[in-house]
């Protein structure tokens, strides 16, 4: 996603300082966890959550020292997901090396993933007047993502959209919408954010929608959704649309992966891309429409939020070839 600040500090100094704390609050070097924390915090991501937290600090006019420790906690938690993620989905890399459980084995990535959730909490816990609650609120977030995650397991046959919406919600939208809400609670901000609420979950649909298409649209990957029978977009939405299509039920209930190849090369050939980004587009004209509902003083937050979701790269089909 393309930044989200719009503050005088900027993005690049926030993150410079965001990285500083990370080294600050790195595991001793007797727990075994350094070198394994040093390696990850090498390319710590784009910090999209930790910029959440901050534009709503910035409009919220949270005490900065206060914003950072948030910005720190809901990033922590989210790699830490991704972290353990990587153990699950058997992924060699992440953000161009090699994955944590890859590079230092499983129970290094576990024990690494559970300290950072255990920082993320201390982090949180540091606000004097909210700490209690900003941990209870991240808690509260991890749970639902967890619960959205264990969806995410592979499936006896192949979902609907409407199963694949409740799915990549529950996974997706906890995590991007516990900065702004933390910052909110630390604020005192009483407004209620059922309208940002609302826009976000749609937000965390189409930035899950974007991620479904990069995995199917064939380059010298493989499809993991496909060769793990996960929910995707798209493969829901070319099933719907091929009811006739008895070969490939058979083929996804079956569990075989040697056809995996095969069947994306089918499904990125088929309109199914298409349709995937129509839907997309749609989301996205629906949380528009919500942006002005948002509370005036996160109103920006929430539209540089849909902006920044709109902005992703997006590969369609054309001629029945990829673009």
């Amino acid at each position: 996603m393309s930044p989200i600040i719009r503050s005088r500090l900027g993005v690049e100094v926030f993150l410079t300082q965001l990285g500083d704390l990370y080294q600050r609050e790195l595991p001793s070097r007797e727990s075994g966890l350094l070198s394994a924390a040093k390696y990850h915090f090498r390319n710590p991501g784009k910090g999209f959550r930790a910029q959440l937290a901050l534009a709503s600090g910035v409009a919220l006019r949270l005490h900065y020292h206060d914003i950072l420790n948030w910005a720190a906690a809901c990033e922590l938690i989210h790699n830490a997901s991704l972290v353990h993620d990587d153990i699950s989905d058997a992924s060699t890399h992440r953000r161009g090396q090699k994955s944590i459980h890859e590079n230092f084995g499983i129970d290094t990535a576990l024990c690494l993933g559970d300290w950072m959730v255990a920082k993320a909490f201390e982090l949180a816990s540091r606000n004097q007047v909210h700490g209690g609650r900003l941990v209870g609120q991240l808690a509260a977030a991890m749970q639902q993502t967890c619960v959205g995650q264990a969806s995410d397991v592979g499936q006896d046959q192949c979902i609907t959209t409407n199963h694949w919406k409740r799915i990549a919600a529950g996974k997706t939208s906890p995590f991007l919408l516990a900065p702004i809400a933390g910052v909110a609670l630390a604020s005192n901000f009483d407004h209620s954010l059922e309208s940002l609420r609302n826009l976000v979950s749609l937000c965390g649909l189409v930035y899950q929608g974007r991620n479904d298409i990069d995995d199917i649209v064939p380059s010298s990957h493989r499809s993991c959704d496909l060769d793990g029978r996960k929910p995707n977009l798209v493969i829901s939405l070319f099933n719907e649309n091929n009811s006739g299509n008895e070969d490939f039920t058979r083929w996804y209930i079956s569990r075989d992966t040697s056809k995996v190849s095969h069947w994306q090369q089918r499904i990125a050939s088929s309109q199914a891309i298409v349709r995937a980004n129509n839907v997309l587009d749609i989301w996205l004209a629906e949380a528009e429409l919500l942006a002005p509902n948002v509370p005036s003083p996160l109103r920006g937050v929430a539209t540089q939020l849909v902006a920044s979701v709109n902005n992703q790269k997006v590969t369609e089909t054309k001629h029945g070839r990829i673009a």
